[in-house]
């Protein structure tokens, strides 16, 4: 049970700390669509909203896993591990389209 409850932590530390990695880089996303034109602008500040509410999904996700009694653990686990998948995904599309 111990061993369970220490990898559960480590794993939601990780998670965490991938959170807090994206949202420093939704924070310089919107820090650059700051230095372009309005055309531009616009559409980065598109992404970054697409990329926000991505972000607040796995968010929820994870806070919901966080709460998780041990029968749901694995299932929640799941939801959160796609939503961040999604995530990196999103972001990797938004700075493709940003070079």
């Amino acid at each position: 049970m111990i061993i369970k409850m220490e990898k559960r932590d480590l794993y939601l530390e990780k998670t965490n700390a991938q959170m807090e990695q994206y949202n420093a880089k939704l924070a310089g996303i919107r820090a650059k669509a700051n230095e372009v034109n309005v055309d531009v602008k616009l559409e980065y500040l598109n992404q970054v909203e697409k990329l926000e509410a991505k972000r607040d999904g796995l968010k929820e996700k994870y806070e919901q896993l966080a709460k998780a009694g041990e029968s749901s653990w694995a299932d929640m686990k799941k939801g959160t591990e796609n939503a961040l998948n999604e995530l990196k995904e999103a972001f990797s599309k938004a700075t493709e389209n940003f070079k």
